[in-house]
């Protein structure tokens, strides 16, 4: 989406923790990435990135979001950009994704089914909520202000808190892999009586699938993130403000505590516990409990380091 942003609005947007150094009567239409941008796009550099500074000095865009250090680096005319230096710009970046975000007109009703979800009747649903195409809602709650994309299937046991978003094609709150084996070795399915509980804020990607709980709770905290084919087995919990990247597997009872990034394809053993601040590398096979504050990988996976201060 173009828009017409001006230094006013990066004043309004930023506050008063940024400097603004260049020229301040530009006109800028877009945020793009630094590698796609054109004149009058707004583009952020990462500092220490790769070829920062050719990066800096080669790029088409108009103004230019990055740190004291990147700022440094540029060679050229000042008189034809702005540059907007803060300690944090990736801060900036997502303050200006924002700004554009709210000036998309969303055409939908803040309320919505769509004709062609089936909604249980006993389904609690708050104000504001959304529901796609095709979904299935079973007697369950749904928080206010959430929304629920197309083909997603919410089962009974299920309690979904405020604003947050389900993405299509996930599945929430079936019945798990538990069985019991009798004498003559057949196998018995483990009934399920638990629940699910989905905090505030959660984000819920594609194709994840979330089990019920046995006796217990399924649980994800309050602002997490889920990516992409992740599975979280039955009474298997995640902390607050958390990322699972895609294909992470959490076997049943296992713990992901607050603040972590688990890498893709992370691969958690039965009831092992990952503590606050822990980062996994990608195909990681975590197989025994990792304690706070730590980085780690391989398979099975063992400590590299100590978290870095900044994970993200």
């Amino acid at each position: 989406m173009e828009t017409i942003i001006n230094y006013q609005h990066l004043q309004s947007i930023f506050g008063e923790d940024c400097k603004f150094i260049g020229n301040k009567e530009l006109i800028f239409d877009k945020i793009q990435s630094i590698y796609e941008c054109e004149e009058g796009n707004i583009t952020w550099v990462k500092p220490a990135v790769k070829d920062e500074e050719v990066l800096i000095n080669q790029t088409k865009a108009t103004c230019i979001l990055c740190s004291e250090e990147s700022y440094n680096k540029f060679k050229g005319n000042i008189d034809n950009k702005l540059f907007v230096i803060h300690e944090d710009p990736k801060m900036l970046y997502l303050y200006m994704n924002k700004f554009i975000e709210d000036q998309i007109e969303i055409k939908v009703q803040k309320s919505f089914i769509h004709p062609t979800a089936i909604v249980d009747a006993n389904c609690k649903i708050g104000k504001n909520v959304q529901i796609g195409a095709y979904s299935i809602i079973g007697a369950c709650e749904i928080g206010e202000g959430t929304i629920i994309g197309e083909s997603v299937k919410l089962f009974d046991c299920v309690k979904i808190g405020k604003n947050c978003e389900i993405r299509e094609f996930t599945s929430i709150g079936g019945k798990g892999l538990g069985y019991y084996k009798g004498k003559d070795g057949t196998l018995e399915h483990i009934p399920h009586l638990g629940q699910v509980i989905i905090e505030d804020n959660v984000h819920i990607y594609p194709f994840v699938n979330i089990d019920q709980g046995t006796l217990g709770t399924t649980r994800v905290g309050k602002g997490s993130a889920i990516d992409h084919h992740v599975h979280i087995g039955h009474n298997a919990s995640v902390g607050e403000n958390s990322i699972l990247v895609c294909g992470t597997v959490m076997a049943g009872g296992s713990k992901v505590l607050d603040n972590c990034f688990i890498g893709g394809n992370t691969q958690i053993r039965q009831k092992c516990v990952i503590g606050n601040r822990v980062i996994t590398g990608m195909g990681s096979v975590v197989v025994k409990d990792i304690p706070d504050n730590e980085v780690w990988a391989g398979n099975p996976a063992v400590f590299l380091k100590k978290t870095p201060e900044q994970m993200f």
